[in-house]
């Protein structure tokens, strides 16, 4: 009973109606060579263009797709040409739309092992939530493991797992030609804590899945780096001063958000130990 009030505790915090930088549009954007930002104001979609056809990560809410849609176009491309699509967590606020997406475009979808079974029954498998946060069952084309690489074109993606936000929670790596320049990119997964950490029989192994997650973003080195939320890599900060390159946010956002974990699981701690 505590696990299952607890976990309700953090569900209002998510809910779109809660959250209206979810849902209202941002302008489309380049962030650097061919990587463009075409999501809302807090939830990242990224488009990776090549003449090959396109690499879109997230998709938003359920319904994001018109959004997504014309976003695309003004930046000059369709939406049709859009070969794969990637997620980096299976929360609905990321991946509700993708099974539209997928319908419309005749798009691949990739996950990870770990995120896959969520998409493929819609969230009721996901341990963080309930039935408020069902989506509509993604077709999962193919499951995708830590240090694989994902081609199309020019474009070569490295899957990093980084699971402890969800099950199967991604970050990808990628080098980029900025203006002549190639420049380390990271498409990195914050590792914000939403489930108990201790006693926890849905994900009974999250704490040590986060510490092995910040190990590896700990090591990353990326001269650019946006995440799954807008707000989480200051984007219109980026936006209006013309520049994405930031490599000490992104070890000071990492340092912040490994803090806060060790924080709360010391609490967590110190809880359980006071309950005996």
């Amino acid at each position: 009973m505590r696990f299952l009030l607890t976990a309700l505790l953090f569900l209002p915090l998510l809910l779109a109606d809660q959250n209206p930088g979810w849902k209202k549009p941002f302008p489309a954007h380049r962030i650097a060579g061919n990587i463009y930002y075409v999501g809302t104001e807090d939830l990242a979609c990224f488009l990776i263009t090549n003449p090959e056809g396109h690499i879109l990560i997230n998709t938003g809410l359920a319904d994001s797709t018109p959004l997504l849609r014309q976003s695309i176009e003004k930046l000059g491309f369709q939406l049709k040409d859009v070969k794969i699509l990637l997620n980096m967590q299976a929360h609905f606020d990321h991946v509700a739309a993708m099974e539209e997406v997928r319908k419309l475009t005749g798009a691949k979808v990739y996950a990870t092992e770990a995120d896959a079974p969520i998409m493929e029954d819609g969230g009721h498998s996901d341990p963080a939530f309930g039935p408020e946060a069902y989506f509509t069952p993604i077709h999962v084309d193919r499951r995708i493991k830590d240090g694989e690489v994902i081609k199309l074109g020019a474009t070569a993606l490295t899957v990093i797992t980084t699971p402890g936000h969800s099950r199967g929670s991604v970050t990808y790596t990628m080098t980029v030609d900025d203006n002549g320049r190639k420049r380390a990119v990271a498409f990195a997964n914050m590792g914000t804590v939403v489930m108990p950490l201790l006693g926890n029989p849905k994900y009974p192994n999250i704490a040590a899945d986060l510490e092995q997650s910040f190990a590896k973003q700990q090591r990353m080195k990326p001269e650019i780096w946006v995440a799954a939320h807008a707000s989480q890599y200051d984007m219109e900060k980026k936006v209006k001063a013309g520049s994405f390159v930031d490599p000490q946010g992104y070890k000071a956002a990492i340092d912040q958000y490994e803090k806060s974990f060790h924080q709360q699981l010391a609490q967590a701690k110190a809880k359980a130990g006071s309950s005996h």
